[in-house]
């Protein structure tokens, strides 16, 4: 499953040269007196992808509102209180090896050796909370950064003092981790043997990042499909109930601003339940993929 990336990531081919000509997709978004470009972004990336576009820098440098999912805390502190209501979602009521099979906790065992990760913070976690940790582990291990992610950058590139918002709630972003917290054992388990099964890989997969950096969203849309069939819980709560909790505030800047860049997860963009298509269904002039 691609869709552990959409946690964190929130955020889930083959390995292809990047084009030389980055063309992320765009859509702009507008009324009688504003215009939005709404960016769907890729949460971590590893060094090599070219995505930066001078139509994008153009955007960012004349909007006189930035919005991301989330605003990176500026300090120790906040980052503290962001995340602490999560932990208590990840930490099991039974000791990891109670709760697998003695096969699968030995191979969970060994990779997070592989990852300098002791045994007994592995032990404290739920089945999909393991997997999540382990597979974030290896792809940070293969070169994948949330530092070099579009958000983190285009964020820090923003002068001090520009006018930025965060689209997520605490009581968003909660759900959405209670959905993942909800996974019965059995699912948990099945999606830990998965990432298990991926961790002897020694290339990134990135089939969707070089796509979307040559503007092609199909995969994504394909991706999407596939987690709106095995996992629509999920599906639901991570997508679909969080787009539409962001409708009003981005309603709400086609009302009062100018010129507005929204910054959210490709994932976003797309299919029926995408940003795009519910703003069309506002009434408002969308143009895009």
């Amino acid at each position: 499953m691609r869709f552990f990336g959409l946690l964190a990531a929130f955020l889930a081919g083959l390995l292809a040269a990047t084009p030389a000509l980055a063309d992320p997709p765009l859509w702009h978004v507008r009324d009688a007196d504003t215009e939005m470009v709404l960016f769907g972004s890729i949460h971590a990336l590893p060094p090599g992808i070219e995505w930066r576009t001078v139509q994008l820098d153009s955007a960012l440098e004349n909007a006189d509102l930035v919005a991301f999912e989330i605003l990176t805390p500026a300090n120790e502190a906040e980052e503290m209180e962001m995340f602490m209501p999560f932990l208590r979602y990840l930490i099991a009521d039974r000791p990891l090896s109670e709760v697998v099979t003695a096969e699968t906790f030995t191979r969970a065992v060994s990779a997070a050796a592989a990852q300098d990760m002791d045994v007994l913070s592995l032990q404290m976690m739920k089945p999909w909370a393991a997997a999540l940790m382990l597979d974030m582990g290896a792809e940070e291990a293969l070169g994948r950064s949330a530092d070099l992610g579009v958000d983190t950058i285009l964020e820090q590139s923003l002068a001090e003092g520009r006018r930025k918002e965060a689209l997520d709630t605490s009581d968003l972003l909660l759900a959405s981790m209670k959905a993942l917290a909800e996974m019965g054992d059995d699912e948990g388990e099945a999606m830990l043997i998965e990432v298990l099964d991926g961790l002897d890989r020694e290339e990134l997969d990135l089939e969707i990042e070089t796509a979307w950096a040559a503007g092609d969203i199909a995969p994504i849309e394909a991706e999407m499909r596939m987690m709106q069939e095995e996992a629509p819980r999920l599906y639901k709560a991570l997508l679909v109930d969080r787009n539409h909790a962001w409708m009003p505030a981005l309603t709400r800047m086609m009302d009062t601003e100018g010129r507005v860049v929204v910054v959210v997860g490709a994932a976003h963009m797309v299919g029926e339940d995408g940003l795009p298509t519910l703003l069309r269904a506002a009434g408002y002039d969308v143009e895009g993929p």
